[in-house]
This record gives structure tokens, sequence and C-alpha cells, in this order.
């Protein structure tokens, strides 16, 4: 099951792995969140997921 994270912009952030996940967190802070670069790590960005429950359904992936 993957993961995610709703951000406070609105977005829904997605990853299959946590590795994803990550990455995905980390691109979205770059285009949208510029004030949080480098102030995020990975420990932060995983505490702040949860489980995807339509990642389980096979639901569309919302592009970071």
């Amino acid at each position: 099951m993957g993961k995610l994270i709703n951000c406070e912009c609105g977005e829904a952030v997605r990853g299959s792995t946590d590795e994803e996940l990550i990455a995905a967190v980390q691109a979205h802070v770059n285009r949208d969140h510029p004030e949080l670069i480098g102030k995020l790590s990975p420990q932060d960005i995983l505490s702040m997921a949860e489980e995807d429950d339509d990642d389980a359904k096979g639901a569309n992936r919302t592009p970071s």
C-alpha cells in the first residue's frame, strides 16, 4: 500500500514506496514551496504520511 501526504496547499502527494513519497514531496516543495527547501528531512516527510487507501484500489495518482 502506498503513502499519502495532504499538503496544506490542497495538493495530495503520493508514493508507492517511502523513497517515491520522499522524492515526490521534495519535488512538490521545490516547485510550490521554495521557502521550505532544505527544512524537511526524509524522517519529517515520513512522519506526515498516512496510508493511501486509494492506492490499494488502483486509483490514479495525482502528479506532484
